[in-house]
This record gives C-alpha cells, sequence and structure tokens, in this order.
C-alpha cells in the first residue's frame, strides 16, 4: 500500500469523524437555541476560551476582546426560541460572528495596538509573549501578516484547531487552507529571520 493511499485512508477517517462530531453538535446547537440550558452551558464551555484568545490574538486587546466575546454570546442567546434554520457548523457560526465583530472594531480604529504596549498580566497565557525572544519575535511578525493568514494561524498555533476543522469552519477546502496555512508559515518564517538580522546588526 503506498504512501499517497495511506495518506488518503487517514484523511478519509479524520473526515468522517469529524462530519459525525458536526452533526451530534448541529443537533445539540439546535437544543440550545431551542432553551435547553445544558446543550448552552456546553457550548460556553466549549467555545468561550476559544473565541475569546481568537479576539484577543486578532484586535491585540484583551478588553476589547472580552466585550467582543461577551457580544457574540449576547447575539446568540437573542437567538434562542426564534425558529431558525439547523445550524450544520456550530463552531463555524460562532467564529464568523466573532470574525465580523473583530473586523467591525478593527475598521474603526486607525492604528491597532501594539501587544508590547499591553500590561503583561492583561495577556492570556496562553499567547504571552514569554521569556524568550524568539517567543517575542514570533509574537510581533504574526501581527504583520494579513488579516486573513493571521487568522489562520491563530485559530491553529492559539485556539488548537487543526487545519480541516479550520476548513470546516470556513467552508474550504482543506488542500486550500494548508496552501494558505504553508504560505503564512513561510511568510512568518521570513519576518521572524529578518527581525532576527535586525536585531544583530
Amino acid at each position: 500500500m503506498n504512501k499517497q493511499h495511506i495518506e488518503s485512508k487517514i484523511s478519509i477517517g479524520h473526515t468522517g469523524q469529524s462530519q459525525a462530531l458536526q452533526s451530534e453538535e448541529s443537533k445539540s446547537f439546535m437544543n440550545f437555541l431551542n432553551g435547553d440550558d445544558n446543550a448552552a452551558m456546553y457550548f460556553f464551555r466549549s467555545y468561550n476560551r476559544k473565541l475569546f484568545l481568537y479576539c484577543a490574538k486578532l484586535v491585540n486587546n484583551v478588553h476589547i476582546a472580552e466585550d467582543i466575546t461577551q457580544e457574540v454570546w449576547e447575539r446568540i442567546i437573542k437567538l434562542r426560541n426564534q425558529s431558525q434554520p439547523e445550524i450544520a457548523n456550530p463552531g463555524g457560526f460562532m467564529f464568523t460572528i466573532a470574525r465580523n465583530l473583530c473586523l467591525n472594531h478593527i475598521k474603526l480604529r486607525k492604528h491597532t495596538i501594539p501587544i508590547e504596549s499591553i500590561s503583561e498580566m492583561d495577556i492570556p497565557h496562553e499567547f504571552q509573549p514569554g521569556s524568550t525572544d524568539m517567543e517575542e519575535l514570533v509574537n510581533s511578525s504574526l501581527d504583520t501578516l494579513k488579516f486573513e493568514d493571521k487568522e489562520l494561524l491563530v485559530l491553529n498555533m492559539f485556539c488548537g484547531y487543526r487545519f480541516d476543522e479550520i476548513a470546516e469552519m470556513m467552508g474550504m477546502s482543506p488542500n486550500a487552507i494548508w496552501t494558505r496555512a504553508s504560505r503564512a508559515r513561510a511568510q512568518l518564517r521570513d519576518k521572524v529571520k529578518i527581525m532576527i538580522k535586525k536585531d544583530n546588526l
């Protein structure tokens, strides 16, 4: 059995498991919207921290990220007990709301707040610049990427999503996401190298 065939079988297996989980989440999300408090608690525990990290890294301000995350939940709660079509991808639905709110915030301000200007105590543990120069360089370089590339790496590096899961969220093919991620990572590496050279001058 050749390598390509093995990788194909693994990919199909991951896709099948992911689709089954997504179908189950879709049913649970509809229960949530229909007033099931247990389902509501499940989604809050599963997604609140990830939504916050996503927003915090995109807007570079944890206080604004807290407000945006809260608004995501407020918008979802407003949908409860209303007639709604089934939402096939709850995670993608919630991150789309968060993404639009983050973009609205970014458009309203002329300059982003540098991560270095935020108090270290205010930065979530998952993406603190850390104690090493390399970690600080990576964080600074990440902020120079295009929004779409930065968003993709944030979902993968800080929120812990696999690329096939990100593909489902964004309604794109895994191959397209993988290509974008490879390009974004290459750009990130190049930017880090440039910063290292500048520091060594």
